[in-house]
């Protein structure tokens, strides 16, 4: 074993033995998920996946650090995954997701310490190059500083949020993170940014760690862990990030790779369910915040896909998808190609839903008049 995959063998190994060691604790204080009508899984989960992981990405940077395996340190200015401004933006998220799974804040006063989190992250932290590093724009349409750092704060709260949303099924949210790290960790080497690599290999350690207890598969019919809210925000803040962090560093904005839209294909699954939630909550009369059964995942699983395949066919399209991001990275496709690529996903996903209404619409008199046949006769 080469001193530089210990650090990734033991963030896997650690995240794994905390999931099951926070299993037997989490449910003393009430960290524990119950099955609703918007729930679809069975019986009382600990909701402990977010804090282990948290816990084993520290340990896996302090011996990274000790050992000094790191590959590099990526370009001037570049944000480390253990940099304080990293570590204390996803600590406060995981608190704050800890505090959600246990009290359920509210969705406003929410929204607002993930805006002040990620606030101190890109004040901080990673840094926007105020020229062509977040939507490669040429010299002649340079973006301020000031107007750039608005826009990261509103793409990387919404990438919180949107992994936040899409943790419905046993090891989606895990599986489309893990799938969006590869595809960083890919980027990373295709640009050059070695320890953007390393960060994101170290966090895919960890999610694999606790993919153990939360995917399902044969062997496995249920979870036995959740992330909750701590990791889902966590590992959206993480990948966000480090999306930030490669688009605008010089490594990337210097050559002539839309490094930005060919990434945002790695997260166009969460990102357009959301975004399409956003739209069709108001339009049926409801807060676009308001917790409903209309995410992709619940609409296949209304018509008829099994949990298990569900996770599966969504992690498949992620990974096709994020396929597509790398591949205009090494063609250098065309920033305004890659962004108006991004269409045939985001049509896809309209046609799904619009059908999925359809059919609700169609099945609804046959289900009242099963309802009025199946009442007792007086």
């Amino acid at each position: 074993m080469s001193i530089g995959s210990v650090p990734l063998a033991l963030a896997f190994l650690l995240s794994a033995a905390l999931v099951a060691a926070l299993c037997r604790v989490a449910p003393r204080i009430g960290l524990v998920d119950t099955p609703t009508a918007r729930k679809v899984h069975h019986g009382r989960v600990p909701l402990c996946g977010g804090i282990a992981m948290f816990i084993a990405l520290l340990a896996g940077m302090a011996v990274r650090e000790g050992l000094g395996s790191s590959d590099g340190v990526g370009p001037a200015g570049a944000l480390g995954l253990d940099s304080w401004p990293f570590v204390g933006a996803l600590a406060m998220l995981v608190a704050i997701g800890v505090a959600d799974d246990r009290w359920e804040l509210g969705a406003l006063p929410k929204l607002a310490l993930q805006i002040i989190a990620v606030g101190i992250l890109l004040g901080l932290g990673v840094e926007i190059r105020a020229d062509v590093g977040i939507l490669h724009l040429p010299a002649s349409m340079s973006m301020h500083r000031w107007i750039a750092m608005p826009v990261a704060l509103v793409f990387v709260v919404g990438v919180i949020n949107a992994f936040n949303m899409i943790d419905g099924l046993d090891g989606l949210a895990g599986g489309i993170a893990a799938v969006a790290l590869t595809g960083l960790a890919l980027a990373g080497t295709l640009t050059g940014h070695a320890r953007l690599v390393d960060d994101s290999l170290l966090l895919l350690a960890v999610i694999l760690g606790f993919l153990v207890f939360n995917l399902r598969r044969p062997g496995l019919p249920r979870a036995l862990a959740f992330m909750g809210d701590a990791g889902s925000m966590m590992l959206g803040c993480a990948v966000a990030a480090l999306v930030v962090e490669l688009s605008s560093s010089p490594i990337a904005t210097e050559g002539d790779v839309a490094v930005l839209p060919a990434l945002l294909w790695l997260v166009a699954i969460p990102a357009i369910d959301t975004l399409s939630l956003m739209v069709r909550r108001p339009l049926a009369g409801r807060s676009p915040m308001a917790a409903d059964r209309r995410h992709l995942h619940h609409l296949l699983l209304d018509s008829g896909a099994s949990p298990m395949l569900a996770t599966a066919l969504l992690i498949a399209i992620a990974a096709i998808l994020g396929a597509v991001g790398i591949a205009g990275i090494v063609t250098r496709a065309s920033a305004p190609l890659m962004m108006a690529g991004l269409a045939a996903p985001a049509m896809a996903h309209t046609t799904f839903v619009l059908a999925c209404g359809y059919r609700q619409r169609r099945r609804a008199p046959q289900n009242q008049a099963l309802a009025v046949s199946s009442e007792p006769a007086e």
